[in-house]
C-alpha cells in the first residue's frame, strides 16, 4: 500500500511537470496538489470582485477587511515593508478628471492597524503605487507636465510630499530588494511594451526585453512581476501567441527562460525568500484568477487555495 501511495505521488508530480512544460491547455485540466500549509509565511494583502481590500496570514488565517469601497474600486495594493500600512489606488476621493484615459485616480494608504484612511498623491491622480523596501518612498506613475499625455514614474514620500518626477515614461514600477533599482514596463508609444530597469534617481536606464512589434491597437509586450530575494533576476509575464506567459531573466536581461506553457494569462506577483514564484493564472471563462507557486524552474508547482477569491494583483511581503 505504502509503495503504491509513493507511485500515484511521483505520477501526479510527472503531469504537472508536463502541464508547466506544455501539455495542458490550463492548470485546471490537471489536478495540481495544494501548497504545505506549513510553508506559507508572511502577510498578504488582495483585492476582490466586491472592490474591497483584505489581509490575511500566508495560510490563509487572521483574514480580516481593510477597506469598503461602496460604490468605487480599490485596486493596486502594496503592502509598506513593515506590514503596517496599504498603499493602493482608489477610484474613491478627489483627483483631476483622467482627460487622457491612462487610468490616473485616487492613490490613498490605509492603516493596517485601525483602518484609516487618507489621500496622498497629487491632485494628477496617479497609478500603480510601490512601496520602497526601506518604507521611506512611493514610487507611482503620473502625469507627467507637458504637451503630450505621458504617465511617467515618479516618487513621493509616504505621506505625498516630495514629489520627484524621474521623467521617464512607464508603468508597473518594481523596486529591487534593496532599494536602489526599479523595474518597469515602458513603450515609445507604440503600445508594444518591454521590460526596463533604473536606478531610483532615474540614471542607467536599460531595456531588458524586446517584445514582437505589434500594431498600435491595444498594448501588448512584456510586464515586470517581481525581483529574486538576492536581487540578481527578474520574473516577467510577456504575451506569446495570444496568451501571457511566466518568464524569468537576469537582472541584466540575459538568460530569458519560460516558465508555464498555458493557454490563458499568468502574472508573477511575489518572490519568496524560499525561491518560489507566486503568480496568478487567468482564463477567459473565469472572471477571478487562481493562484499558484512554482520555481524559476519550472519545478515544484502547487496551487494556492488559501487565494481562492482574490483579484490580480497581490501584495505578499515575509517579514
Amino acid at each position: 500500500m505504502k509503495r503504491r501511495a509513493i507511485l500515484l505521488v511521483a505520477l501526479a508530480e510527472v503531469l504537472v511537470s508536463a502541464c508547466v512544460a506544455g501539455a495542458a491547455d490550463s492548470p485546471a485540466s490537471v489536478q495540481i496538489p495544494p501548497a504545505r500549509h506549513g510553508s506559507l509565511h508572511g502577510l498578504i494583502a488582495y483585492g476582490t470582485r466586491a472592490g474591497d481590500f483584505w489581509v490575511m496570514h500566508a495560510d490563509g488565517s487572521h483574514r480580516r477587511r481593510l477597506t469598503r469601497s461602496g460604490k468605487g474600486v480599490d485596486f493596486d495594493p502594496d503592502l509598506s515593508p513593515d506590514g503596517k500600512h496599504v498603499v493602493f489606488r482608489s477610484s474613491r476621493g478627489r483627483y483631476a478628471p483622467d482627460r487622457y484615459h491612462i487610468g490616473l485616480e485616487a492613490i490613498r494608504v490605509v492603516d493596517v492597524g485601525t483602518r484609516r484612511e487618507r489621500q496622498i498623491q497629487p491632485h494628477t491622480g496617479g497609478l500603480f503605487p510601490a512601496w520602497s523596501p526601506d518604507g521611506t518612498a512611493i514610487a507611482f506613475s503620473g502625469l507627467h507636465p507637458g504637451p503630450e499625455p505621458v504617465d511617467t514614474i515618479q516618487l513621493m514620500r509616504p505621506d505625498g510630499n516630495s514629489l520627484v518626477d524621474l521623467g521617464m515614461p512607464g508603468e508597473v514600477a518594481t523596486w529591487s530588494p534593496d532599494g536602489m533599482r526599479l523595474a518597469l514596463a515602458s513603450h515609445p508609444g507604440d503600445g508594444n511594451w518591454a521590460v526596463w530597469t533604473m536606478r531610483r534617481d532615474g540614471t542607467e536606464r536599460r531595456r531588458l526585453t524586446s517584445p514582437v512589434l505589434r500594431p498600435p491597437a491595444g498594448a501588448h509586450g512584456d510586464d515586470p512581476g517581481a525581483w529574486s530575494p538576492d536581487g540578481s533576476r527578474l520574473a516577467y509575464s510577456s504575451e506569446v501567441n495570444g496568451d501571457r506567459e511566466l518568464f524569468v531573466m537576469n537582472a541584466d536581461g540575459s538568460e530569458k527562460r519560460r516558465v508555464t506553457h498555458w493557454r490563458g494569462s499568468d502574472s508573477p506577483d511575489a518572490w519568496l525568500p524560499d525561491g518560489r514564484i507566486v503568480f496568478a493564472h487567468a482564463s477567459d471563462n473565469s472572471p477571478i484568477p487562481r493562484w499558484y507557486l512554482v520555481r524559476a524552474d519550472g519545478s515544484r508547482l502547487r496551487s494556492l487555495p488559501y487565494l481562492r477569491g482574490a483579484g490580480d494583483p497581490i501584495s505578499w511581503i515575509v517579514r
